[in-house]
């Protein structure tokens, strides 16, 4: 192979460094100095606490939430899977015919399966 064909390849990044390059110093050059929050008396906060729309924080950063929140989102993530293939199946149902209505029934099966699961282990119930 002749060296010709990798000289688009170091174009590319060579194009592309001197880019990131250029922004970094834009950014140095450009951007405004960060001197910390002032509190309500006029003195400085600091430099390293938490940055929320401008406003002063109040409590912890940190907390923890309940476990039946992530459930809660993974079945909202999963109905969401489930609507996005039956949709596109209803849209194609005619042409697929028996291999479409035996692969949507497999689905719905796992699916029923998993969600009786849930069921039986009460992980749907609400706190």
């Amino acid at each position: 192979m002749a060296l010709v064909e990798y000289i688009s390849v170091a174009v590319l990044l060579l194009i592309g460094s001197i880019t990131v390059i250029a922004f970094l110093a834009l950014n140095r050059l450009l951007a405004p100095k960060r001197q910390g929050f002032l509190g309500p008396d006029g003195q400085p906060l600091g430099t390293f606490i938490a940055y929320e729309c401008g406003e002063i924080p109040i409590g912890e950063a940190h907390q923890r939430f309940s476990f039946q929140y992530y459930v809660f989102a993974l079945v909202f993530v999963l109905f969401d899977v489930i609507t996005a293939f039956l949709l596109t199946w209803s849209v194609s149902a005619q042409t697929l015919r028996l291999s479409g209505v035996v692969t949507a029934s497999a689905f719905l099966a796992i699916i029923f399966v998993g969600f009786g699961y849930w069921w039986k282990k009460r992980a749907l119930r609400w706190m």
